[in-house]
């Protein structure tokens, strides 16, 4: 029903914050890291949503990027992941780690998630690999594949370029590209920002 809600954030919760939109507060279930980008600041934002409607409750999930949305998605379509359990995944682990573990059949990792057993990773894994392969999870036209580089130097990155004043999205498709080549953080920072200076 809605796409994305571009509002000022109005209230910060656990797991949900209340975005404000013409006199209406929409109360948005969301992850860490959406709560964790928003920070203390509570500026408008643009908030992409997915609606789940089950026969007691009609729910707002939303991420501030597609990307962790496709992912929300995804997750949501394996048996025995329902909204709350995939919200908890992506609260535990980054989506592009996320997408990492899975094309590598990272059983273990998977299970660290909130709510994630054995046989619930092995079914993610086997039901969405061949997916996240597939599907576009782009960042500004760039497809962002599963990285061979570790999901949390990655996030370092970006959120180091975004400290120097760049974009999120342009930080995180110069961060893919620059991190094929090396695993190093500060080695992969340099790089970006030779590819940002293009």
């Amino acid at each position: 029903m809605f796409h994305f809600i571009k509002g000022r954030v109005d209230y910060i919760g656990d797991d949900f914050i209340v975005l404000e939109n013409r006199d209406i507060g929409y109360k948005i279930f969301t992850s860490l890291t959406t709560v964790s980008d928003i920070g203390a600041d509570k500026g408008e934002v643009t908030i992409y949503t997915q609606m789940v409607v089950r026969e007691d409750d009609i729910s707002l999930y939303g991420f501030l990027s597609r990307e962790e949305l496709k992912m929300f998605q995804l997750l949501t379509t394996v048996s025995g992941v329902g909204a709350k359990v995939g919200l908890g995944i992506l609260s535990s682990i980054h989506y592009q780690k996320l997408a990492e573990m899975i094309y590598s059949e990272d059983v273990t990792g998977l299970t660290k998630a909130h709510g994630v057993g054995k046989k619930t990773a092995q079914r993610i894994i086997l039901e969405l690999k061949e997916k996240i392969r597939t599907q576009e999870l782009t960042m500004e036209g760039k497809t962002v594949m599963p990285p061979k580089y570790g999901g949390d130097i990655v996030h370092e990155a970006i959120e180091a370029l975004v400290s120097l004043g760049y974009g999120k999205n342009e930080a995180a498709s110069a961060v893919s590209e620059s991190a094929e080549s090396c695993s190093n953080l500060e080695q992969i920072i340099k790089n970006a920002l030779k590819v940002l200076a293009r």
